[in-house]
């Protein structure tokens, strides 16, 4: 009689690689947004800080800031599902140096905000100011969505060793 085979072990669950998946899909939408905004504001020829149009017109600022909300959504709803795939992630794994690294990486995206901002002070380019702040809200929000996942791999690495 033939036996089934065990499927083999999976170093990546499907949860975590479909999360994974979706968050790559949710960052490239906002940066496809960010090409975007800045392809229809370049076309004007013009900074948006020195252009005003009667509030009844539709125009190319109208249509990059409708883009620019939509691209911030998408970069919102990648840093939640980043925060969802690492907390899948250490679910699924019980490697004993995860918190070491999720804590390493923490740090730095925090660091990393840090500095952005930093230097974003410093910037007499408005356009430079703006690019670095935008960096600095990317990390800061990256570095919040990894806590939950270095919570639970705390957790579960101290009650493993108290066992």
């Amino acid at each position: 009689m033939p036996r089934s085979t065990p499927a083999p072990w999976r170093s990546v669950d499907r949860r975590t690689a479909t999360l994974a998946a979706l968050t790559l899909v949710a960052f490239g939408a906002a940066a496809l947004a960010r090409v975007l905004v800045d392809a229809t504001t370049a076309s004007i020829g013009s900074s948006a800080r020195y252009v005003a149009v009667p509030a009844a017109q539709w125009d190319a600022f109208d249509t990059a800031n409708a883009i620019a909300a939509v691209g911030a959504c998408c970069a919102g709803a990648g840093v939640l599902l980043f925060g969802a795939s690492l907390v899948s992630a250490v679910r699924r794994h019980r490697a004993t140096r995860m918190p070491q690294w999720l804590g390493a990486v923490t740090i730095v995206l925090a660091l990393g905000a840090v500095v952005s901002g930093i230097a974003a002070t410093q910037q007499t380019d408005f356009g430079a100011a703006a690019g670095l702040v935008i960096l600095r809200t990317a990390l800061a929000g990256l570095a919040a969505a990894s806590l939950p996942a270095l919570c639970l791999a705390v957790l579960r690495a101290r009650a493993t060793r108290t066992r």
